[in-house]
């Protein structure tokens, strides 16, 4: 079976009947390996929120809100160099969205003091569950002190067209925290608090503290077992 992205099981849990849902299922469960056209809908999308997603990553590591002035300043140049009228729209967006985040407090899910950022390994970036081997690509581990322990954080800036749901969102926080506790809680305690899914385009997160607190849902393994059941 071939990885399976976060988005797909959004994308298989807003199928609005059961035959769109088994067809999906079905693609998910028995698609190939092919290469990724140049055109490919993800990549498209990937690249089409690049400059605010790195944005909001540097100004997250290095702590530092210049960072958004800096780069709408550059991003306003470049959409005025240009008369495309697809790019001027990309470029608009991606200032919109780092307009929205010059309100998005971090000092809640970032501990001031950041002992280390934490690389990850392309190998762990596939993650099991129920047999099903899903794709995650956190943005920053970084791990850090509390209370005489060294913990274990990770942000995850998810970007996409509109957004997602609370509850959508919660699943790559679940599927994130589920990582964690995998790949490195031999070596770390793992901050329930500082394990945190950002969507980019509505500036809205989901922290793991809040699903614990049953504030959202988990969802993962109950969509999993919905389409290893369609046939």
């Amino acid at each position: 079976m071939q990885k399976i992205a976060i988005k797909e099981l959004v994308d298989f849990r807003r199928k609005s009947n059961d035959n769109a849902k088994k067809r999906f299922a079905y693609k998910l469960k028995n698609r190939v390996a092919k290469e990724k056209a140049k055109n490919d809908e993800d990549s498209k999308g990937g690249n089409y929120w690049v400059t605010s997603t790195s944005c909001i990553y540097n100004v997250f590591k290095h702590y530092k809100n210049d960072f958004y002035e800096i780069k709408i300043e550059e991003l306003t140049n470049k959409r005025e160099s240009t008369e495309d009228k697809k790019v001027r729209s990309m470029f608009q967006q991606n200032i919109d969205i780092l307009n929205n985040f010059k309100d998005f407090n971090f000092d809640d899910i970032r501990p001031i003091k950041i002992s280390k950022f934490v690389t990850v390994q392309k190998v762990h970036k596939v993650f099991a569950v129920d047999d099903f081997p899903l794709y995650l690509n956190p943005s920053l581990l970084f791990s850090h002190e509390r209370n005489g322990k060294t913990e274990i954080g990770a942000i995850w800036l998810v970007p996409q067209i509109r957004g997602f749901k609370k509850d959508e969102l919660g699943m790559f926080c679940e599927i994130l925290h589920d990582f964690l506790i995998k790949n490195y809680s031999n070596d770390y305690q793992v901050s329930d608090d500082l394990c945190v899914a950002i969507d980019t385009f509505n500036a809205q997160k989901v922290v793991y503290e809040e699903m614990l607190k049953g504030e959202i849902p988990f969802l993962v393994r109950k969509i999993l077992e919905e389409i290893k059941n369609l046939n």
